[in-house]
């Protein structure tokens, strides 16, 4: 069927007074061709349904193209019998159209325009403008009374849907990949909340006073080389900051407190790390300046070291910890090199002895439980925002899937689309 057996006529009313006569051709893919006739106006309009990427699967939307021909065209190239609008060629395309509701005005958008030979584009003028829309209001509201619009629509719908289809299974599959990621970090999440409760229900175990009577410990640097050795007196065990000891050292240029316990950045409920601070610590955070922080070579030093495994810790290794020399309350700078290879072998020396004691597993369990309602109620809103995000990316999947299967359900047919564009002329 050629498209002059599917070419009807009509005679429509302008908003802004006229009659414009048309020549309707049904093409293919849902495309309408309007070659108009009307006072100030003459050229071909095309009504196009506009099938979008994330959009309706059947377009709801249409673009009017100026100009006749179904291919694309380059920014400065003329389509065949573009619209003469009171002596000004209209150039272009106006799109995102809604066929029900055209607006009453100033709807034409960026993209038409005057098109000059020398390739210039100019704005149009505010007659030309108000006739244009005109013209459209009135050749889409008659699209829009097409018995066999859906048709139509479908037809267009059919061209995009196989690559539309793939966009979508894209999708699908990235979400479900997100959905079982997230799975799978809920069940985490179920497991460290159950530790946090077991860790809540334990009875706390008894922990050793002090201990008054000074051990004497070897230091080695990174190499193994001596460095002496120092002597060391426990303070305080499980007070200010619970699960840690507060050591008095003395000897091989080294002078003051230090306090060694549990990490405080840990990472699971129970602590498995080390973490020894320069001074007698009153809290785990946020201390500027402690009592007795220590001197090593003359030198005062303030800070912390936290790791949160024990796995590797050797009288050599790690090799270089935090040293840090103050300045202010709360400035300082790295300590010399000498004095950091002290400080290290003296943090690396208390971070054993403190692991060897008899009561560390008692200790572990106080570190753990001194937080254990703070740490119960961020793995709770943990759990519950991962149990969010999971449903929302299984909805978002099941969403991709059904939009690829009404994708996979259109198929471009010719004899469909012959039968929408029949129904024209019926």
């Amino acid at each position: 069927m050629s498209p002059t057996a599917l070419t009807t006529h009509a005679e429509l009313s302008l908003a802004d007074g006229g009659t414009l006569v048309a020549q309707v051709t049904a093409l293919a893919h849902g495309r309408v061709r309007y070659v108009v006739r009307a006072p100030h106006v003459r050229g071909t309009f095309v009504v196009v349904p506009e099938h979008l990427q994330d959009g309706a699967v059947v377009p709801s939307t249409v673009r009017v193209q100026y100009g006749d021909g179904a291919g694309p065209v380059g920014y400065y190239e003329h389509r065949p019998d573009e619209p003469i609008v009171y002596g000004v060629r209209v150039h272009g395309w106006t799109g995102d159209l809604d066929p029900a509701s055209v607006p009453d005005g100033y709807f034409l958008g960026q993209y038409a325009t005057s098109l000059r030979d020398n390739r210039v584009h100019r704005q149009l003028t505010s007659a030309v403008r108000r006739r244009t829309e005109a013209v459209i209001r009135a050749i889409v509201g008659h699209w829009y009374t097409l018995p066999q619009r859906e048709a139509l629509l479908r037809s267009a719908a059919k061209v995009k849907a196989p690559a539309l289809a793939e966009h979508e299974a894209e999708k699908a599959a990235k979400a479900e990949a997100e959905a079982a990621d997230l799975q799978q970090q809920r069940a985490l999440a179920r497991r460290k909340l159950n530790a946090v409760l077991g860790i809540a229900r334990r009875i706390p175990r008894p922990v050793l006073r002090p201990d008054p009577v000074p051990v004497r410990l070897p230091l080695v640097d990174d190499r193994g080389r001596p460095m002496g050795s120092v002597r060391v007196t426990e303070v305080t065990v499980d007070e200010a900051v619970r699960g840690s000891v507060v050591y008095e050292v003395t000897g091989a240029r080294v002078h003051g407190r230090f306090t060694v316990g549990r990490d405080i950045y840990r990472p699971l409920p129970l602590p498995e790390g080390i973490w020894v601070a320069y001074g007698h610590a009153r809290q785990a955070h946020f201390e500027d300046e402690r009592e007795h922080e220590p001197t090593v070579n003359g030198v005062r030093l303030n800070g912390a070291w936290n790791r949160d495994t024990i796995e590797d810790l050797t009288a050599t290794a790690p090799k270089d910890l935090p040293a840090r020399v103050r300045t202010s309350r709360t400035t300082g700078h790295s300590a010399p090199s000498a004095t950091a290879r002290r400080a290290s072998a003296v943090l690396r020396a208390l971070a054993l002895h403190y692991l060897a004691r008899p009561d560390v597993d008692a200790l572990q369990l106080a570190a753990a439980q001194d937080n254990v309602l703070g740490q119960r109620a961020d793995a709770r809103r943990e759990l519950r925002k991962l149990r969010e995000r999971h449903r929302a990316a299984e909805q978002r999947a099941q969403a991709h899937r059904s939009r690829e299967r009404q994708y996979r359900s259109l198929t471009v047919s010719a004899a469909d689309s012959r039968d929408g564009l029949a129904a024209l002329v019926a």
